[in-house]
């Protein structure tokens, strides 16, 4: 008879902590609470992001001096993250939406990038691993974390210049 309290203890406790509330991180940079369920409690759909930390970004210089003599392509650019997020990508790599990659149609993946935000002159350097965007009139969708370097995630799109900067051998 005790082990049987003892089990039902430890269910009724496990059970309990999932009721916990967690917070939400959404793409768009924001932090809910926690949205309610149709028992009053709340659920969560993920877990705390990363931080992001990246690797080679710059201030912000004058757009009307940016200098388009070496860009590959200039057009338009958007973002992906939360729904893409854990999938693999064209090359075999798990999409992380924390990491500074990019999806472009013909280079070839490996390809490491420069994309300047030309509204802002703000830059990023990205790792293209995936293929898009598939909607016309876009170049190249972003991950979330380079789409913030950029300033672009409140937008969702932004006109942006692509430069080579080491292609793949």
């Amino acid at each position: 008879m005790r082990g049987r309290r003892w089990v039902l203890g430890v269910v009724l406790v496990v059970g309990f902590a999932g009721c916990i509330p967690r917070p939400i991180y959404r793409s768009d940079g924001t932090v809910s609470p926690g949205r309610a369920s149709r028992s009053g409690g709340t659920t969560s759909r993920s877990k705390p992001p990363p931080v992001v930390q990246p690797t080679q970004t710059a201030h912000p210089v004058d757009p009307q001096n940016i200098s388009t003599a070496n860009a590959y392509q200039i057009g338009v650019s958007s973002y992906y993250g939360e729904q893409f997020h854990g999938r693999k990508t064209a090359n075999g790599e798990v999409f992380n939406m924390y990491k500074l990659t990019a999806a472009h149609r013909v280079l070839p993946l490996g390809t490491i990038v420069k994309v300047t935000n030309l509204s802002n002159g703000r830059w990023v350097v990205v790792k293209v691993n995936d293929r898009g965007p598939f909607i016309e009139g876009r170049i190249l969708d972003l991950s979330f974390a380079a789409a913030l370097e950029l300033e672009m995630v409140q937008a969702g799109t932004t006109k942006v210049m692509i430069e080579i900067v080491k292609s793949v051998d």
